[in-house]
């Protein structure tokens, strides 16, 4: 009598991972140090000219201002501005291998006492985060770009509360690819947008903030 087969249930797929990319810090205090990174395939680091690009924009704001970088991934934005003399960084980010490679990145930079590391989603710590201080915040958000389509409200509510939020002489940095219509956006029209194919970075400077005319 033939045995019966066992059913076999298929397998979980696995995070898609390769080879860590070369990242570094592009200016400041760190230049040139390396940025460890797992490597993992759903998270997508802003390219280096890209990061270059929006600093470059950005100035002086970042000095002495508390950085949020939010869907932080490698955390690459938040490194490179507390390398540029941001005051402190918080970084968001819901991948736990991911977050614990920025703890580690923090550590390797001697940056751990000027850096938070939050693993967790971000639409859920919106909901709880502490207010903002009147100190000038510079905050990123770059988004899987997915989420435009999969999560538009939940989306638009964040940057909308970011906008309404965000403290004087802030600046708030969107990024998102050509699929995203920045209409979207609160007061489109204050809003200062650069093209990077397939990228896109949308700048809002809060009343008394930087110079938008690099």
């Amino acid at each position: 009598m033939a045995r019966s087969k066992k059913s076999r249930e298929p397998a979980s797929p696995r995070p898609l991972r390769r080879m860590p990319v070369g990242l570094r810090i592009i200016g400041g205090k760190q230049r040139g140090q390396k940025i460890l990174y797992s490597g993992d395939l759903t998270t997508r680091p802003m390219r280096d000219r890209v990061r270059e690009a929006v600093f470059n924009i950005l100035r002086d704001a970042v000095a002495g201002a508390r950085v949020v970088d939010l869907f932080a991934g490698t955390g690459a934005m938040g490194l490179e501005a507390l390398s540029r003399g941001a005051d402190s960084a918080v970084f968001v980010e819901r991948d736990a291998v991911a977050a614990q490679f920025i703890r580690r990145n923090l550590d390797r930079l001697n940056l751990s006492d000027r850096g938070e590391v939050v693993a967790g989603d971000v639409f859920a710590w919106w909901k709880y985060h502490p207010t903002f201080c009147n100190q000038p915040h510079v905050i990123f958000c770059c988004p899987p770009y997915r989420l435009y389509s999969q999560a538009a409200q939940a989306m638009d509510e964040l940057i909308a509360g970011l906008y309404r939020e965000l403290p004087l002489q802030g600046v708030l940095m969107i990024e998102t690819d050509d699929r995203c219509d920045i209409q979207r956006f609160p007061h489109p029209e204050r809003w200062d947008v650069r093209h990077y194919p397939p990228s896109r970075v949308a700048f809002y400077w809060q009343e008394g903030g930087g110079d938008t005319a690099a």
